[in-house]
């Protein structure tokens, strides 16, 4: 019997090259994603054309083919065409210029470190929103519980919990990432922020590792220090477990990985962690201060560009970060939030002033951001196809970032890039919700307005 996504799977096969073309094949929520040995046989031109497929392009050295909510249906078709599974990849690993800055900065930032964070996301925003609700209702916005009230007090340090565990967390994760102990890699981090540990940092007081002097840190709250950490025990577990007897290896292991961790995290690697992911957010919150509308507007006119190019991940630990040392960002999340409802406008516009030929896909691309928070397929088929939509999502994205960065808008956690992602700004004191309110609507309007206006024919971009 004939599969459903046959002929979809064979034009795709198709135009990548064929299968000896294939390095791996892999899927996300809404794409296909390729890595190949020589991109010049790709044919995207031919995939373009092809029913089933919203758009392409080469993300670096990826190639991702955009099919939408169904990808896992093609997918899981495709890889019985082809014979190839999710974590077997076809043919020989692909050259790659382990010299270059690029490949540094993508296996560090993008694989690594944020490979750590991302798993964590449900937490962050899980954490986030709890607060959010607190703040709602407590009596500085709704006033439906006073001051000091248990369900109040009951959702703040349930909130705070997702945010002060944070390295115990990321030790879990960064031990997934790096293939080592989970257990010993949560010991180490539950280390970092035990009470003692806290309390003599908070006094002041000196003291020494083996007799190595101790630079006082706060650990609660951060992520870097626990993934470099993580990182070096990775090395000391395997070298420890590769060459003690398997009678004493359940003792000797857990305990002369902790002893060796010890100076290694509390005296080098967790301060110097601690003192970068510090830096960086400083740096962040400099821009927003020297810079101001400037540098927000410009981020949240070009967020959804660096989505596209799948930079936007290298941020996220950026973000993370300043929710985890000042509670609250007002640059890159800020922008990013703006930024959705400019995407909003520009691919609910397009709902009307598109193709008629295009408007189911359209409008089930506006559903999919609005309500799901999945931005690719509007970036992919409407944005990347049009000049004039690329224009209209920047200066949307360019007004609201702004606008919120006069009104003194902040972010205050993750949150789902969906209709109500405005509702993140509701932390801290809630004054910062309706600012964030005018200035999404600001975003929207303008992009909106703009589409509708102008329209998107014309010269169609070639991606």
């Amino acid at each position: 019997m004939a599969q459903k996504y046959e002929a979809l799977c064979q034009e795709i096969l198709k135009g990548v090259g064929g299968q000896e073309n294939m390095v791996y094949a892999q899927h996300c929520e809404t794409r296909l994603r390729f890595q190949l040995k020589d991109r010049s046989l790709v044919n995207q031109d031919a995939l373009k054309e092809a029913k089933g497929i919203l758009g392409c392009q080469f993300v670096g050295d990826q190639f991702q083919i955009i099919i939408g909510q169904h990808v896992h249906d093609v997918y899981k078709e495709f890889c019985g065409m082809t014979g190839i599974t999710e974590t077997v990849q076809v043919g020989e690993n692909l050259d790659v210029n382990k010299r270059s800055v690029k490949y540094w900065f993508n296996k560090i930032v993008l694989d690594v470190i944020s490979g750590c964070i991302m798993p964590l996301l449900p937490i962050f925003v899980g954490a986030g929103i709890i607060k959010m609700i607190a703040v709602i209702l407590g009596p500085d916005l709704l006033g439906v519980f006073g001051e000091g009230s248990d369900v109040l007090t009951l959702l703040a340090f349930v909130g705070d919990a997702g945010f002060y565990f944070m390295p115990i967390f990321a030790a879990y994760s960064a031990a997934k990432k790096f293939d080592t102990s989970i257990p010993i890699s949560m010991f180490l981090a539950a280390v970092m922020i035990h009470p003692t540990l806290m309390g003599l940092v908070g006094e002041g007081t000196a003291f020494t590792v083996y007799g190595i002097p101790m630079t006082p840190v706060t650990y609660s709250s951060q992520f870097l220090p626990t993934i470099l950490s993580v990182w070096i025990l990775s090395y000391v577990y395997r070298f420890l477990n590769e060459r003690t007897p398997n009678s004493v290896k359940m003792a000797v292991v857990p305990t002369l990985s902790m002893l060796i961790m010890l100076p290694v995290t509390l005296c080098v690697v967790g301060p110097l962690g601690s003192f970068v992911g510090v830096g960086i957010s400083d740096a962040a919150v400099w821009l927003s201060e020297v810079f101001g509308p400037l540098a927000v507007g410009l981020i949240g006119g070009l967020w959804y560009f660096l989505v596209g190019l799948g930079m936007d991940k290298a941020l996220v630990p950026v973000v993370v970060g300043a929710f985890s040392t000042y509670g609250y960002d007002a640059l890159f999340w800020l922008s990013a939030i703006c930024a959705t409802y400019a995407l909003m406008g520009v691919g609910l516009a397009y709902v009307i002033r598109g193709k008629k030929e295009d408007r189911s896909v359209a409008v089930s691309n506006a559903v999919t951001l609005m309500v799901g928070g999945i931005s690719e397929p509007t970036i992919f088929t409407t944005i990347w196809r049009y000049k004039k939509a690329m224009a209209y999502l920047f200066l949307g994205g360019f007004c609201g970032g702004a606008v919120a960065s006069i009104l003194g808008a902040k972010a205050y956690t993750i949150g789902t890039g969906n209709i109500l992602f405005f509702t993140v700004c509701a932390g801290g004191d809630g004054s910062s919700l309706v600012p964030a309110i005018i200035a999404c609507a600001v975003a929207f309007a303008v992009s909106f307005g703009l589409a509708l206006v102008f329209g998107f024919e014309g010269k169609r971009r070639k991606s």
